[in-house]
């Protein structure tokens, strides 16, 4: 079987099975031999900035001397980059291997694709006996299958919450806050971004009832440092990295003495190295293009803060597509003051709203806006236009999107 064979099994699964990924992961790890036996794991979850906060401390983690595993989700371009070790993708001949290990049980008969890049991940990492294990859940927690593992992790953080997936994690800021919260087990301890007080005690009734000691990374102030990725808002995410890593430190710390780790020196070097794209990633100069994966309207929010601070009083030139299933009259709402005109395109997935439509809806929040038939052909036009009236161009709507806008490159 070729890669793109495997892929493409895996790819028409059903996004969600007849069970909860909970339960799934229970038994393909029991299947697998309990490969997260003896990891010593970080479990992510939260709505924005999961991906940020993990890109963050494995980049810190490596500047320590430890070997860093990483499963993220979903992937830009390639499969692979949901599967990383010291910041590199897992390669096409292990990522092979690791396949052709989970299509050996049953479980793999009843698994979703989230599932099996999961449990592929867990025995890569297993092979390569990483010293720190990073897992980000999928959009839930409580029932997520990163959930599901049986080892407790060392800490788990908990990104800042806001209203996505709304029909399967809840109708209010505080069933979601609820539902993130559930990754949490006695024995771990929580690093907490700063949130919605409706989100924070939520997260500290679940915490109190598990008896979860928690930091809250507000209080890891990162304005003296330099840090690589873009955005104001990711100043929290790098504040849970660094967070994270001093506790690390503590509660870990005869596995880190003798090592002559300089904590201040790492970190300062950890988030001038980290790399996430995707997110307020400048692809071109001429024009100025910028992209970003803000697919809700907390995160279209954070971005149009960080714009509108970056570029003080400018109007940009649209490129978008977004899902059906997002909040998307309230997401271009946020950008009507930044926005002087919009393409729209129908994402490559068969959750994607219609160009047509999105175009109308544009339309209705104040944004002059044009249909296109691909991404191409979007990112062509709006490249015309703003080498014409000299603006710069802001991609946006989706992190599938943005993987079709980066495939081009």
């Amino acid at each position: 079987m070729t890669k793109n064979e495997f892929l493409d099994l895996i790819y028409t699964k059903k996004r969600f099975g007849k069970r909860v990924g909970l339960e799934v992961m229970k038994d393909y790890s029991e299947a697998l031999g309990f490969p997260e036996h003896d990891m010593k794991i970080i479990h992510i979850a939260g709505t924005n900035g999961k991906g940020s906060t993990a890109a963050a401390l494995s980049s810190i983690l490596q500047s320590c001397g430890f070997n860093v595993g990483l499963f993220t989700s979903p992937h830009l371009v390639s499969f692979n980059e949901r599967i990383k070790y010291n910041g590199d993708d897992i390669s096409d001949t292990d990522l092979m291997t690791v396949g052709a290990a989970i299509m050996g049980v049953d479980v793999f008969k009843e698994s979703t694709m989230f599932d099996d890049a999961l449990a592929m991940a867990l025995l890569y990492f297993k092979g390569k006996k990483c010293d720190y294990v990073i897992l980000e859940t999928g959009l839930g927690g409580r029932l997520d299958s990163t959930t599901g593992l049986d080892v407790v992790p060392l800490i788990s953080i908990i990104t800042k919450i806001g209203l996505d997936h709304m029909k399967i994690l809840g109708n209010s800021i505080g069933d979601i806050a609820r539902e993130k919260a559930g990754i949490l087990k006695t024995g771990t301890s929580l690093i907490l971004a700063d949130n919605l007080p409706i989100a924070r005690n939520e997260i500290l009734k679940v915490a109190d009832e598990k008896g979860v000691p928690v930091i809250f990374s507000v209080d890891y102030d990162v304005s003296e440092i330099n840090y690589a990725l873009r955005g104001r808002y990711q100043r929290e995410n790098m504040e849970n990295a660094v967070a994270a890593v001093n506790l690390l430190s503590e509660i870990d710390r005869a596995f880190w003495k003798g090592r002559g780790i300089f904590l201040k020196k790492a970190i300062e070097n950890g988030l001038m190295n980290a790399k996430w794209p995707g997110r307020m990633q400048v692809i071109s100069n001429s024009p100025y293009i910028v992209i970003d994966g803000a697919h809700n309207p907390q995160g279209i929010a954070a971005l149009a803060d960080s714009l509108s601070s970056t570029f003080k009083g400018e109007k940009f030139i649209g490129v978008t597509g977004v899902m059906a299933d997002k909040d998307y009259t309230n997401m271009y709402k946020k950008m009507t003051n930044l926005l002087d005109f919009c393409y729209t395109v129908k994402v490559n997935s068969d959750r994607a709203l219609d160009s047509k439509e999105l175009a109308s809806i544009i339309e209705d929040s104040g944004i002059r806006a044009m249909p296109c038939s691909n991404t191409k052909e979007a990112l062509e036009l709006a490249k015309e236009r703003a080498l014409v009236e000299k603006k710069r161009i802001v991609c946006f709507g989706s992190l599938y999107f943005v993987g079709e806008i980066l495939a081009l490159k």
